[in-house]
Formats: C-alpha cells, structure tokens, sequence
C-alpha cells in the first residue's frame, strides 16, 4: 500500500488560551512540560485515499474542523469527507472555540487559526510523504493506565473522581474499563532485516482509551501521556510520526480511584501512563516480524451523518444556570472557586438553548475506515466505552473505536448512567438513546464499507433507504 506521515509542531506558534478548564489563563503563564504536535497519516488508495490528522488539544469545533479537512481536501485533492481531524484529548493544551463563551467573553480566539494553518500543514505533508509501506499490527491490554472514574455513592447517583478508597459515601464503580492497547505501524521494506539497525517504523498509530487529564487545572502545557509515548518512541527510533488516537473513554481517567488515586495524577502520573505504555508498544512492534502488503481494493473509507435527539431543557436547569451564570456576573473569584461539575453544568444548558434554536435533533458526523481486517470507528463525542466493548464483540478483533473526530460534542453516556445522573450526563447535550444511536449507525456503516467479521453478503445500500 502507499502511505505517508507528517509530524508539526503546534504550541510555539502563538500564545493561546489554555483549555480543557474552566479557568482563565493563557499558556504563557504556564510551566512548559511537553510539545503540543499535529500528526498526520496518509494513504493513496484510488477513490478510497483518506487523510487523518490528530491533534493535540482537548476537542475540536465542527466548523474548525471543517475548515482544517477544507484546506487540506484543496491543496491534495483527496476529498472532503475522506479527511479526519481528530483530538487526542490533551486538557493542558489550546481552548477550542466552544470553550471559550461565555466563560471567557474578553477571550481572543484569532490564535486558533494559526494552529488550523499548522494542522493542515501536517495533513499535506503526510500526503507529499506518501510511498511504498508494509502494515504491521499489534495489540495488548494494559489495565493499570485506565480506570473507571464512575462511582455509584449512597445517594444513588454517580459521582466523577470520588477520590480514594476512603472517600465518604462511595459504593462501587458504576461500569468497566477497555484496556486494550492497539497499535497500527508501517515499514517501508517488506521483510524484516535483523542485520538492519535502520529497518524501523515510518510512523505509528496508536490507540487507547484514557482521559489525557493529569493535569487538569494546573498551569502546565503538556500533550499528556500521549506526548510522553511520542517522546519514547522517538528517543529509540527517531524524529518519527506519532498519532495517537483517543478510543472511547468519556467514563475513564488514567487515575486508579479504586486503590491510589495518585497514581495517573500530575506529572508524575503523565510520566508514568505514557512511559508504561510507550513500554508495551515498543514490546509489541519488537515482537511483530509480520509485515503486510494492503492491496488499495482492500482499503475502504465513507463519512456520513448521524443524528442525535437533544436533551429537554427544564425550568429547573435554566434557573440554575442563570444562577451560575449570575455569579459570574458579580464576582469572577466566586465563580473560579465554583467546582467544575456546577460550571459545565451551567455552560451547556446555555449552549443546549442555543441547540434547541435549530430544532430538537442535531447530525453529527461519523466514520468508518477499513484496512485489509482492521477497522477503524469515529465519532465526535465522548462515547462511554461500553459501546466500544460492545461494538468490538459484534465485530470482532481489530475495532479500532476512535472519538473527538470532525468535532467535539461532549459526553453520550449508558442508559444506566443516564439513570444515576453525575458530571458527565448533566453536561451532556443529547437524550437517553443517544449511545445506541451511535453504535447501532456505527455498525451499518462498518457493513458498508465491508468488515470481513460481518455477513459475507455485500452490503445493499437501495435495500437501507
């Protein structure tokens, strides 16, 4: 197959707001941990060629992603709906659009199009640098960087991060985790060469699912865990491309409540998460000799819509949020101390208002990209991983669920967490349905772009109208 990837720096471009909190600083008052990246992944497969780039922030806006694939889709050629902008889901690095109001009304945004520009530089470049290359697989679980950050408490509710084991009123952790670590890498020879010290990957996708979320709140700029795999990965095989790739973890942290909730926490916990599966990805791509020649009939990508039902609005949300909203009216320092679950809480029914605007539903986009047996799954929400669970069951080894791409909607939940409420459900913008209206679109559009797993019958689109 011929493929290419591309690696650009993103955070010495400008000064910018810090995102992924709801405080207000910008990245020149931070301490400097590790280089925020775009990093881009071509293929040339005919009308099948796609681009994927990943970056380092939080989330992105539709309308911003749509302008990065629009710039990028001019400049290569390769179409619009074949190219995905993606979020590895940092919290210490650059506020996205929709972040910003009304927290930060004195906000300057302008920055945001200077990293757009560096982003699609990534985009075009992975296209420039597209040859020859041999696909090489591997997978493996890691339980220890992953965690569920769900609790039931006595009030029959979930709480996020309760803390500790100790922590007062804490039952049980509401649902599970998906360890499973999988990595995509590519070679330009097509046999392995013991005697090389040059036979090496061109680049690696990675794929895990854990909130990049160390440090949330603290004044550092860091890519988090994801920028430490790309610092060891480069340190033994060189200034290559790393795209890491943030599976489904609305529900999960890399902090381990259940034992010692410092572990995953702060630097030392950024440090420790990404060395600990940098390790396992070195292992793996040490152990692989295999390297696979995928013929461009066997690569498949389709991008279509998918639509979510909004969430109601009470009269109690709205004058709750008035009421948050109106201390920050009087008082920024009230309102900074306020916690976060009161402020996003606050913030989206604003934004939900603003949804309902448009009508009760909403299209969001989604994606599927197969190579040869593995399949690759995106969505731009925060999708709990027990749809990605689920879909990996239904089809088989090699799923590769991904989120945050072509935007960022926040938080679909279970029907059981919608049932005990908590920080993720009341900042939700979408109805009790939505998860399963997003696996079950995800599923057909596997069909269609041919997953070996699935029926051997080709997928009839007349027959779906």
């Amino acid at each position: 197959m011929k493929t290419g990837f591309a690696q650009v720096r993103t955070d010495d471009c400008c000064d910018f707001e810090m995102g992924g909190t709801f405080t207000n600083y910008l990245a020149s008052s931070c301490v400097f941990h590790s280089p925020l990246y775009a990093s881009a992944w071509a293929v040339s497969a005919g009308e099948n060629s796609f681009i994927w780039v990943s970056s380092d922030l939080a989330r992105f806006a539709e309308s911003d992603a749509d302008l990065i694939r629009q710039e990028i889709a001019e400049k290569t050629g390769v179409p619009f709906d074949h190219i995905l902008c993606s979020a590895t889901h940092a919290h210490a690095g650059p506020t996205a659009r929709p972040s910003i109001s009304p927290y930060f009304e004195h906000g300057d945004l302008s920055y945001f199009a200077r990293f757009g520009a560096r982003i699609a530089e990534a985009g075009v470049k992975a296209w420039e640098n597209v040859g020859d290359a041999y696909l090489s697989y591997g997978r493996a679980d890691e339980p220890k960087c992953v965690h569920n950050r769900r609790y039931i408490m006595e009030t029959g509710e979930s709480m996020m991060e309760p803390g500790g084991p100790e922590f007062p009123g804490r039952l049980m952790k509401e649902g599970p985790e998906d360890p499973e670590l999988q990595v995509i890498w590519f070679m330009r020879d097509k046999d392995y060469n013991y005697n090389s010290t040059e036979d090496k990957p061109i680049g690696v996708i990675v794929n895990y699912s854990s909130h990049a979320s160390e440090v949330y709140g603290e004044k550092w700029v860091s890519a988090g865990f994801p920028g430490v795999i790309r610092r060891n990965l480069q340190a033994v095989y060189g200034d290559i491309p790393v795209l890491y790739l943030q599976g489904f973890c609305g529900n999960l942290t890399p902090r381990d409540h259940e034992h010692d909730n410092t572990w995953g926490h702060y630097i030392d916990g950024t440090e420790r998460i990404g060395t600990v599966l940098s390790g396992d990805i070195l292992r793996l791509i040490a152990l692989e000799r295999k390297r696979k020649d995928v013929p461009a009939d066997e690569i498949r990508i389709r991008t279509e819509k998918c639509r979510l039902s909004l969430r109601e609005v009470t009269e109690a949300d709205r004058k709750e949020s008035d009421r948050i909203f109106g201390i920050l009216a009087k008082d920024r320092a009230a309102f900074d101390a306020l916690d976060v679950k009161e402020k996003a809480y606050a913030n989206k029914i604003k934004n939900l208002e603003k949804k309902w605007l448009n009508g009760p539903t909403e299209d969001v986009p989604i994606s599927a990209v197969r190579l040869d047996d593995i399949i690759l799954l995106a969505h731009p929400a925060e999708l709990f991983c027990e749809y990605q669970l689920d879909m990996k069951k239904r089809l088989g080894p090699k799923t590769v669920g991904v989120e945050l791409t072509n935007g960022g909607i926040c938080y679909v939940g279970t029907k059981q967490a919608y049932l005990h409420k908590g920080y993720e459900i009341n900042s939700g913008f979408y109805d009790y349905y939505a998860g399963e209206v997003i696996e079950e679109s995800l599923i057909k559009l596997a069909a269609k772009v041919g997953r070996p797993e699935l029926p051997a019958k080709p997928y009839d689109e007349a027959a779906d109208q």
